[in-house]
């Protein structure tokens, strides 16, 4: 019995050596990242400050409801309250081990559904290796916020999806479902994701034939109890009816109104002071500054109907003023004004803004600024031009995947876009972007070859030249 583990224990070693390897390399880089680099817990300011406080009002007082716990979504705050019940409210150093296990195994996934996808297994090897360096995942990764435990959940549930549509296991319909339902704990967003791919499915299903009705009930039911909790929590919270939390309407407002901030202001009644700018708005408002004051125009500015700063007496989540917010901006512009907001909010993803919190500190502004400039000019667009396998019944199993890429452009049409809400997707969209690249190289290679092969062919058929004799003349 022992040997025979063993020998199996080998053989899964060498057979999945390179995941192994690129797992453990991804996560060395990152804890000397979290723990040695870039300390976790010598970051706590802003948003970060704000998942820490909640999570310590979580532990210091778990049954006494709080209004403001409903305003972000939970999971962040609830994954650290964990770390912190664990190894000690104040070490951060835990909390940062945890982020780096998180992050490699986003890496390893990435590796995962490469291979499971890729006709060239280089492509996968190499986004597995080009993702244990990539700086702006470990980055993210270096702050206590939600990107880091989305991108673990979001990309442990595409492998899963993979795996079903390979082998038909209702055992990996569940656990997609299970990674799916914790992802809207930390970021409701994948709902987006969660319908378009059942909208793929109706419309795909005979070309995924192990994928089946019952495997999507299936992975649904997790989904449906872990959002019935999270009503549940937010009906604790506020004693009033919602999904995860209250930010969606707020954040929307951003999209369809194009001001830069919202401001909450005392009322009497317990609610103070408290405002909300998005720092790729903000960042927006200071090109715009700047190109003005060298007498030029501005690439792209936000173009707010309803004034840059809105602001009212109350709660910050208050739901009803959100949307006659957003009611009026629809109402007083056009649709083209609209289609025009969208298409900022979406090339936001790639352009115009260096990601936060990096860009708040010069030590980190630098190296945020060129990644962010060799993604957008490196993997923008072939990552995008991976959409096409969404069409053709032969792509079917990428277009599966695909489907969160379209999923990450609508949502932020529709809110607002920016670098960092792309970064917790960014592996996934690395190997779509070296699957292109490897398409296009095989492509043109493939093309010289023949014209090669034709040209030898032709030179062939002609034979050698007669010699010239000069003497005959």
């Amino acid at each position: 019995m022992a040997a025979s583990f063993k020998v199996r224990l080998r053989t899964f070693a060498f057979e999945h050596r390179w995941s192994i390897a690129i797992f453990v390399a991804a996560l060395v880089v990152r804890m000397h990242w979290n723990l040695v680099a870039h300390p976790l817990g010598e970051y706590i300011y802003s948003d970060m400050n704000g998942y820490n406080s909640r999570a310590d009002r979580l532990l210091r007082d778990p049954w006494t409801p709080y209004e403001y716990h409903a305003f972000f979504p939970f999971g962040t705050h609830l994954l650290v309250a964990g770390f912190k019940l664990v190894f000690g409210a104040q070490n951060f150093n835990g909390i940062a081990v945890g982020y780096a296990i998180g992050g490699a195994v986003c890496v390893l996934a990435a590796h995962r559904i490469a291979l499971g996808l890729t006709r060239w297994p280089a492509v996968a090897h190499a986004v597995g290796l080009f993702g244990v360096f990539y700086y702006p995942h470990i980055s993210t990764g270096g702050y206590m916020l939600s990107e880091l435990p989305f991108s673990a959940l979001f990309m442990l549930a595409v492998w899963c999806s993979l795996r079903l549509v390979d082998h038909g296991r209702k055992r990996d319909a569940l656990l997609m479902g299970i990674f799916a339902g914790l992802a809207t704990w930390v970021r409701p967003q994948v709902l987006m994701a969660v319908a378009m791919l059942g909208v793929f499915w109706l419309i795909r299903r005979r070309a995924l034939p192990k994928v089946r009705l019952v495997h999507l009930a299936i992975a649904m039911l997790p989904v449906a109890i872990l959002l019935g909790v999270a009503a549940m929590h937010f009906n604790f919270q506020t004693k009033r009816t919602g999904l995860v939390s209250e930010n969606g309407p707020f954040n929307m407002v951003f999209g369809r109104c194009h001001n830069s901030k919202i401001e909450s202001l005392p009322d009497g009644k317990g609610h103070g002071k408290v405002h909300f700018r998005p720092p790729e708005f903000l960042q927006l408002n200071n090109l715009q500054d700047r190109k003005l004051k060298e007498g030029a125009l501005p690439p792209v500015k936000l173009d707010p109907i309803i004034g840059d700063v809105l602001h009212y007496k109350g709660y910050i989540g208050d739901r009803s003023r959100h949307e006659a917010y957003i009611r009026e901006c629809l109402q007083k512009t056009t649709l083209w004004r609209q289609v025009e907001y969208s298409y900022l909010n979406v090339i936001l993803l790639w352009r115009y803004n260096v990601p936060w919190p990096d860009s708040g500190r010069a030590q980190w502004r630098e190296p945020a600024r060129i990644w962010t400039k060799v993604h957008e000019v490196a993997f923008a667009i072939p990552s995008l031009l991976f959409l096409v396998t969404l069409g053709p019944r032969r792509w079917v199993r990428q277009g599966w995947v695909a489907i969160h890429l379209l999923a990450v452009v609508v949502v932020a049409a529709i809110y607002f876009g920016g670098a960092r809400h792309r970064h917790s997707y960014d592996l996934l969209l690395l190997f779509f972007a070296f699957e292109v690249y490897a398409a296009i190289g095989v492509f043109a290679w493939t093309k010289i070859a023949k014209w090669r092969a034709r040209r030898h062919s032709a030179t062939a058929v002609a034979g050698p030249s007669e010699p010239h004799d000069s003497s005959s003349s």
